[in-house]
Order: C-alpha cells, then sequence, then structure tokens
C-alpha cells in the first residue's frame, strides 16, 4: 500500500514517499531490517508516525538502522559521539530515536552488552503495561455495553436487519483489534526485553515482507470494517423511503385488506398526514446489507354501517406487515424466531401459539388472541410478519399468504 508527493517545482526536489507502517512499533529488528531493505530500493528513512513512515526518494544504497530507546531526549554532546562513531540520527518517534549508517562503514554497535541494553527497556515496559491494563478495563466495560444493547432483547438477528443493530458488532470487532493491537505491542517489547536480559543480541536482520504482508492485509481489512460504520448510516438515509399506500400496491409482498375482509363496503380509514403521506395507511422501506429489501406496511379500513361483535364502534379492521429479503437464507429461521418473541405478548392469557406445517413454507407460526391474529411465516430467504386486528380467521392469512410471497418484493 503506498502514496506519494513531490516537493518542489519540475520534479527538482526530492521524492517523498509514504509507507504504511503495517507493524508493532515495537518489533525493533524488523523495522531496522525494513527500513534498510528499502534503502536499497533507494528509499531512505527521513520520519516517522505511528501510521506512515516517510522515506525520501534517491539512490540505492546499503544501509544500517538502529533504533535506540532513549527515555529522555538525548543531549547534543550524545549526538555528536554517536555521530563521532558513524550513527547519524535520522528521526525518532516518542522514546524511539532511529540512527543509520553505511553498511560498509562496519561501524560498532550502539549498544554492545545486550543485558545492561535491556535496562533501557524498563520504563516504556512499565508504562506500556499501564496502557495495556487501562485500555483491558474499558475494553471489558465496553463489551459489557455492547453485549447488553445487542443481546438484552434477545432478538440478536432482528436487531441485524437494522443498520444501528449491524453497526454494534463491527465496531465492537473494531474495538477488538484495537486493544489486541496495544497487547500484541507490549508482547513484542516484553519478548525484547527478555531476549536482551539473557545475553543474547537483537537480531538487526530480521525478515520483515511475509509479516508486514500479514500484518498490512489484516490492518486494511479492519479499516475496512471501521470505514463500513460510517458509510452504513449514510447508505440507510439514502435507502428509506416513506409514503402513501395504494389501492394497488405493485411488486409488494402484502396481504390486503380488501382480500381477507371481502367486503365491498370496506373504505379506507385515513389518519393524519405527514411528509410521509397518510400515517395510517403507508409504506416505509426500510434497508440493511442483510437484508437488502425490507419493509413495513400499514393498512386500516372502516366499515360504516358494520360494527364490532361488542358494539364498541364501527367494524375497523387493521393490517401490520412486516417482509425481509435475506442476504443469507440460513438466518431466516432465526429471524423469524426472533420477530415472534418481540410481538407476541407472552403475558396474556388468552393467546395462543401454535406451528402450522404447511406446504411450500419452512416455517410457519401463527398466534390468536381474540380479534388479534398474527403469522410469521419463512420461505428461502424470504420472512413475512402479518399483524390483523378483525373478524376474519388466522386460517384466512394463511391461505392468502402463497399469494403474497409470489409477488417481487421490491419497491
Amino acid at each position: 500500500m503506498r502514496m506519494s508527493s513531490r516537493n518542489g517545482k519540475s520534479g527538482r526536489a526530492p521524492r517523498t514517499v509514504r509507507r504504511f507502517m503495517q507493524d508493532d512499533i515495537w518489533n525493533i529488528g524488523r523495522n531496522e531490517s525494513w527500513f534498510s531493505g528499502m534503502a536499497e530500493k533507494g528509499f531512505h528513512l527521513r520520519r516517522i508516525g505511528r501510521i506512515f513512515a516517510f522515506f525520501e526518494k534517491g539512490e540505492p544504497t546499503k544501509t544500517n538502522y538502529r533504533i535506540d530507546v532513549m527515555n529522555t531526549a538525548p543531549e547534543t554532546e550524545q549526538l555528536e559521539l554517536y555521530e563521532k562513531f558513524g550513527w547519524k540520527l535520522v528521526c525518532n518517534i516518542k522514546e524511539l530515536y532511529i540512527f543509520s549508517s553505511p553498511e560498509n562503514a562496519a561501524c560498532p554497535e550502539l549498544h554492545t552488552d545486550p543485558a545492561e541494553q535491556s535496562f533501557t527497556l524498563e520504563t516504556v515496559d512499565r508504562k506500556l503495561k499501564y496502557q495495556v491494563i487501562w485500555i483491558s478495563f474499558l475494553m471489558m466495560i465496553f463489551l459489557g455495553m455492547m453485549a447488553a444493547l445487542f443481546f438484552l432483547n434477545q432478538t440478536p438477528t432482528l436487531s441485524l436487519m437494522e443498520v444501528t443493530g449491524l453497526q454494534i458488532p463491527i465496531l465492537l470487532f473494531v474495538e477488538l483489534y484495537v486493544s489486541y493491537s496495544v497487547i500484541r505491542n507490549y508482547v513484542s517489547l516484553r519478548r525484547l526485553k527478555r531476549t536482551l536480559s539473557q545475553g543474547k543480541p537483537m537480531n538487526h536482520k530480521e525478515r520483515w515482507r511475509l509479516p508486514r504482508l500479514i500484518n498490512g492485509t489484516i490492518s486494511v481489512f479492519f479499516i475496512l470494517c471501521a470505514f463500513l460504520t460510517i458509510i452504513l448510516p449514510i447508505a440507510d438515509i439514502f435507502q428509506r423511503e416513506t409514503y402513501t399506500l395504494t389501492d394497488k400496491p405493485d411488486n409488494l409482498a402484502v396481504i390486503r385488506l380488501a382480500a381477507i375482509e371481502k367486503n365491498p363496503r370496506l373504505d379506507r380509514q385515513t389518519g393524519p398526514f405527514n411528509e410521509g403521506g397518510d400515517f395510517l395507511n403507508s409504506v416505509n422501506k426500510g434497508w440493511s446489507p442483510l437484508a437488502p429489501v425490507q419493509y413495513e406496511i400499514n393498512e386500516n379500513g372502516i366499515i360504516e354501517d358494520l360494527a364490532w361483535d361488542d358494539n364498541s364502534g364501527p367494524y375497523s379492521p387493521a393490517i401490520h406487515t412486516r417482509y425481509y429479503r435475506l442476504l443469507l437464507s440460513g438466518m431466516a429461521d432465526n429471524l423469524t424466531r426472533d420477530i415472534e418473541k418481540k410481538f407476541v405478548d407472552s403475558y396474556d392469557p388468552e393467546m395462543i401459539v401454535c406451528e402450522e406445517k404447511v406446504e411450500g413454507f419452512d416455517r410457519l407460526i401463527v398466534a390468536v388472541s381474540g380479534i388479534r391474529k398474527q403469522v410469521f411465516a419463512a420461505r428461502g430467504k424470504e420472512v413475512m410478519y402479518v399483524d390483523y386486528f378483525g373478524n376474519a380467521q388466522a386460517q384466512d392469512l394463511i391461505r392468502l399468504l402463497p399469494q403474497a410471497f409470489q409477488f417481487p418484493a421490491e419497491i
């Protein structure tokens, strides 16, 4: 992965090239080897950050690099002494100071006693340990919050049908990787410190190509995941749409009141109008990567010269439909169960829930309580929930389901 920029005019100024670090900063030997490999290609290190290393394009040379840990900024006299022995300061990032020397100069090493060099890592070791403890504590709190948001309603699959619900596991995934990166950095430092304390010198020619490729690929994946958490809400805004339900809704998987009631005197019961049209008779289109086609449909009717059985007023049946076309058919069964958990009133003593075996459907659940009939149906990648209030029977809804599922279900 690379990005480049040109300074100066007419190409006379040296070209600066950026490269993603793609590796733990505390993999000192591996980074030293990478800087040397870049120099052999004509890219000479000039400065470094946590994300990018900046190289200047020039002539290929064989250059040795050494990363030295200095807990306090070096004095001018110390840098002059290093330069006297052939090591020139290139740049630094916090306590890490990077020096270079020509390979053919055969300069003496900055540290000749590995055990003594390990003591220079004590302060940084304590600092990173506190960071790991603090981040682990925050991560546990974050995990608890995310788990509560996702699982307390006991309908995780249904939550994934919403963009906000999908953001939670993606964000959790990214946060876990960030925490893992901090811990991995600390482990790299501890491993280096232990090696040096045993009197073993650091490997300045450690292989870097494969680890950088692996770490770079993983980093790009998680960067894309983080980018998704930003893009998904924007895409959701553009995909959402609300409008008034027409008398003949083409391409909608829905059971209409007229088909259930079969009464020519049935009229539409209108409600308050807003920007989306008639609130009581509306289509609310949604979107999610896991359910690219999804919508809710509300329809309310009234028969003025017919009363409810309890004479509470004119007979006014209503039906609410939720439809999902899923990306993966394997989610249909769990989604059906989640919708049942959310919308069936388990505290209703009159509620009767049973599962029907109907040809052409993978799962079909019926819940009945007085004038309320609920049907939960799954077929392949399609899931439909019908919530009906009226005098028709649940079997009347079931008979209409195959016809409703025949529609393309695209708005």
